[in-house]
Parts: C-alpha cells; sequence; structure tokens
C-alpha cells in the first residue's frame, strides 16, 4: 500500500510538472505575441504616414524590438530549469530574431522593384513580423486552450488602451517592458546563465567559423592548415547541385544565420550531432571492406602476414568508438550506437580473428552493419557510400603497403578528430540537455532545405569557396584505394528546377487591425528577405 501511494504522489507530481512546464511554455508564448501586437502598432504608424518612413525610423523599431533580445534568452533558460523535455519552437523563432548573428533586426525584402532601401526595409520588417506573430498564434491556438492566462499580469504589461502610439520613440517603452521582467527574473539575471542560450550557441558558430576569414556572405576561409573539426563542419550532405558539387553542413550554417525558422533550427541541430559519427562510420566502413578482401582466397599471398596488423587496427577502432560514444551529445542514442554498431562490429572483427577465411554469411553480416550505418547517416540527409571495393579488387604484395597506410592515415586523421571533438564537449552538452535531444531522424522536416533555398546557396560565391575548402585534402578523409559504387545512384536529392513550387503555405490569419495583406509564406533567407547593409 505505501509503494502504491508513492507511486501515486510520484505520479501526481510529474503531471503536475509536465502542466507547469506546459504553462511557462504558453505563458512566455502569450507575452511575445502580445509583445509584436503591441509593436505592430509602430509600424503600422511608419506605413501610414509616408513621412515617417525612413531609414532612421525604421532601425529606431529594430532597437525597440531588440530591448528584449535578453528576455527571450531569459524565458528560455527559465524553461528549461523545468527539466522541459519538447524542443520550444516559438522562443526560439523569437530568438533567432532577436539575437541573430549580425546583432541587427535590419532585413531589407528581396525583390526586383525600384523601390527605396527605407520601403524594401519596411516590408523587410512586416514580412518577418507577420510570419513570427502567426506561428505565435498557431502554437497558443493549438496548445493553450486549457491553459489559464493571467490577464492581469498581461494587461499589466501591455496596457494598450493607455500607451500613446508614436512611431518616433517606441524604444521607451518597450525598455519599460524589459525593466519589469528583469525583475520577475532576477536570478536568472543575476546568474547570466541565459547567456547560454544565445543563436550563436544553438547554431554552434564557433565551430564554424573558426576558418572564416571575412564572416559576411561572400566568405573567405583559409585553407592553409588543418582546422579543429573541419572533418565536421565539411560533411558533405545528399544535396547536390546541377554542376555536380555537394552542399556541406558549413553551406546549411551559413544559410542558418539569418534563418528565423525554428523549424529549420531543429533539424539542423539534429543533422550536426548526427554529422560527429560519421567519420567513425566511414572507419568501420573502410575496416569492414578490407578484412573481407584480406580474408578471400583471391589474397592468398599476404592474407596471413596482413592478418596481424588489421586485428589490432580492429581493436585501435573499438577504442575510438567507444571513446566517441561517451560524449555527450550520444546520451540519448548510446544504447543504440553500442547495440547496432559497437557490438555488431566487435563480432566482426571477432570472426576475422577466428576464422581463415570469412563465409558468405560473415561477409552478409559485416555489410548490414555497413547498411545500417547509412541508412541512420542517410535519413538524416547525410552523404555515406554503402557499397565500395577496392579498386583493384584484392590485396597483392605490390599494393598491400599502399592499403595499409591508406587506413592508417585515416585512423590518424580520426583520432585527431576525437580529440578535436572533445575539446567542444560543453557546446553540445549544452544543446543536448538543454533541449533535450533525443531523436535523430530529420526526415520527417520536409521543408527543411527546400529545392528553392537549395538553388540559391548553389549559386552563391559562398557555396564555390566551401566546396574548394572541402576538397582540401585536409578537410577530408579520402577514399584513396576504395572506389565508390554508389555515387550514381545514392539517394541524392539534386536539383530539379522544374519541382520547384512556389505556391506558399495559406494564412488563415484574421487580418482584423493588421496590416493591410497577410503573409502567404514563410520567408526565406536570401529568396524573400536580406540583411540590410550586408
Amino acid at each position: 500500500m505505501k509503494y502504491f501511494l508513492l507511486f501515486i504522489l510520484m505520479m501526481s507530481i510529474k503531471l503536475s510538472l509536465s502542466y507547469y512546464v506546459r504553462y511557462l511554455l504558453c505563458s512566455h508564448t502569450n507575452y511575445f505575441l502580445h509583445f509584436f501586437n503591441h509593436n505592430e502598432r509602430f509600424l503600422l504608424e511608419i506605413e501610414n504616414n509616408k513621412d515617417y518612413i525612413t531609414i532612421e525610423n525604421l532601425m529606431n523599431y529594430g532597437k525597440a524590438l531588440q530591448t528584449h533580445s535578453k528576455v527571450v534568452m531569459i524565458f528560455l533558460n527559465n524553461l528549461t530549469n523545468y527539466n522541459s523535455k519538447g524542443f520550444p519552437f516559438t522562443l526560439i523563432t523569437v530568438n533567432m530574431y532577436l539575437n541573430n548573428v549580425s546583432d541587427s533586426l535590419n532585413m531589407i525584402v528581396q525583390n526586383d522593384d525600384e523601390k527605396n532601401d527605407a520601403q524594401k526595409l519596411l516590408e523587410g520588417y512586416k514580412s518577418i513580423h507577420l510570419a513570427i506573430k502567426e506561428e505565435l498564434t498557431d502554437y497558443i491556438n493549438g496548445h493553450c486552450k486549457n491553459i489559464s492566462f493571467n490577464d492581469n499580469m498581461v494587461s499589466s504589461y501591455f496596457p494598450m488602451s493607455e500607451m500613446k502610439c508614436t512611431a518616433i520613440n517606441p524604444l521607451k517603452t518597450n525598455e519599460n517592458l524589459k525593466n519589469k521582467i528583469l525583475k520577475t527574473f532576477k536570478s536568472i539575471v543575476k546568474s547570466n546563465s541565459y547567456k547560454s542560450f544565445h543563436p550563436k550557441n544553438i547554431l554552434f558558430y564557433d565551430i564554424m567559423t573558426q576558418q572564416i576569414l571575412t564572416n559576411k556572405n561572400n566568405i573567405k576561409i583559409d585553407s592553409s592548415q588543418r582546422i579543429e573539426l573541419n572533418l565536421l563542419r565539411f560533411t558533405p550532405l545528399n544535396f547536390k547541385c546541377s554542376n555536380g558539387t555537394r552542399l556541406t553542413i558549413q553551406d546549411i550554417f551559413e544559410y542558418m544565420k539569418y534563418d528565423f525558422n525554428s523549424k529549420d533550427v531543429y533539424p539542423y541541430i539534429k543533422m550536426v550531432i548526427i554529422a560527429t559519427f560519421r567519420p567513425i562510420a566511414i572507419l568501420i566502413r573502410n575496416f569492414l571492406t578490407l578484412i573481407q578482401v584480406a580474408s578471400s582466397e583471391y589474397s592468398e599471398s599476404v592474407k596471413f602476414w596482413i592478418k596481424p596488423t588489421l586485428i589490432k587496427m580492429g581493436q585501435n577502432i573499438i577504442n575510438y568508438v567507444i571513446d566517441v560514444l561517451s560524449l555527450p551529445m550520444y546520451k540519448y542514442r548510446r544504447s543504440y550506437l553500442q547495440n547496432e554498431i559497437l557490438v555488431t562490429f566487435c563480432n566482426a572483427l571477432k570472426n576475422y580473428i577466428d576464422k581463415i577465411m570469412l563465409s558468405e554469411i560473415d561477409i552478409k553480416y559485416n555489410n548490414m552493419i555497413i547498411k545500417s550505418l547509412s541508412n541512420y547517416l542517410k535519413k538524416n540527409k547525410l552523404h555515406f557510400t554503402s557499397n565500395i571495393t577496392l579498386t583493384n579488387e584484392l590485396i597483392t604484395q605490390s599494393n598491400a603497403d599502399e592499403i595499409i597506410i591508406e587506413l592508417e592515415n585515416i585512423m590518424k586523421k580520426v583520432e585527431i578528430y576525437i580529440n578535436d571533438l572533445k575539446k567542444w564537449n560543453d557546446s553540445f552538452d549544452f544543446i543536448v540537455k538543454s533541449f533535450k535531444i533525443r531523436y535523430y531522424n530529420i526526415a520527417s522536416f520536409r521543408n527543411f532545405i527546400d529545392f528553392k533555398v537549395i538553388d540559391r546557396i548553389c549559386n552563391t560565391e559562398a557555396h564555390s569557396e566551401i566546396y574548394n575548402a572541402s576538397t582540401n585534402d585536409n578537410n577530408k578523409i579520402d577514399i584513396g584505394c576504395y572506389t565508390d559504387k554508389d555515387d550514381v545512384n545514392d539517394s541524392i536529392i539534386e536539383l530539379n528546377l522544374e519541382n520547384l513550387n512556389d505556391k506558399g503555405d495559406e494564412n488563415n490569419m484574421d487580418t482584423n487591425g493588421s496590416f493591410e495583406y497577410q503573409s502567404k509564406y514563410k520567408p526565406l533567407y536570401m529568396i524573400d528577405y536580406w540583411p540590410y547593409n550586408l
């Protein structure tokens, strides 16, 4: 009976905490919906008075919005303190906008007409403003119907009827709102813990910009030396441009810097985390392919003297895998990788040690390991060839040393990579722990990096610079003595302009008291808007 009562108590506490976390997210989302509704009045006043449409007024409006750049990070900090299990999409969207890496909200609309810069800046603000407001509204309508908001608190923050709206100086009003919030969350403000939620940390900014000489849209990359985690940054994706070049994670990062859609941020985080395992997967694949050839009847002349060397290399690879799986980014997927990859690889190595020649069943078993790795990476849009073969298809006296040296070189690169990865433990640990990144399948995010975005990225000078850097010997693991047999039919998403769909998502948002038109789509960076004075 005591245990039953204890169980009931624990379940009650869990349910109460779960409700409170939902209440917090709904309340914080509701606050920012009121905040954007309030500031919309300033934009309306600017739009309705042509004399107010100046660069100065619009930049003042941007500064007024940015008074709450600290507030959204405090809200995120507050939410994660209660062990929230869901990804806070609404707050991440606001955070990406108010704290974007340029430290400016000045985005101009991208079009071909002859409007002046001030008009383009106004249209840019309106487009992003409406998209964010729509997301906040949709979330509240869909997830917060049973949540009781403190209307008195909201009205005290936003006494709309008493506020005199002026487009000239919205800054003072928003500063007062911010100060009320800061007083409410004194402990978080004092600890400075909220600063960890800056988008730069969420996007792994410090990792992605180590090699960048000019950190603007037309970037310049220093390829003269080995840089930490380039094997991660230049991970090739299953996106190919029409000229045959592949996109990399670095390309996606350059896009994400000014992407305010949290439904892109979430799969991006997962993609980066999964990509950390790809160098290990390549090493496992190459080794398994090599021992299959080394134990075949066609390698009689070398298979006995080469075997001790390969066994030792296989044991070192096991240590690499164990080392990597101990890192914090794998805490929620460790059991899968241990059971599906590590245990099966250990069995494959044992089979090679125990047997003179691998059987067809052993080879099939090894290929299943490689296929499992391939599926794991490909479903997250990462390029990985599962079907490779030795260039000469067998090992002989003349090529054995070259093949062994090739694998040793890959192992050295992977060992250095693992040591570099450990230096960034805190960055990955923060993301995984704060947002409970448990599952690593981004296939369900079908709109993440669509054809229009791929087309635009492929046609930038930045992509050419990134591609050239990614093919530098310092920044890749060569296939070397292996031939890639899958490159033609490797589930690649190739760019086909005929597949472009210009029709955006329909927007059912009520237009009463809002702008004269509705948002017809989610604005896309480089397609619908650009940073002003980039």
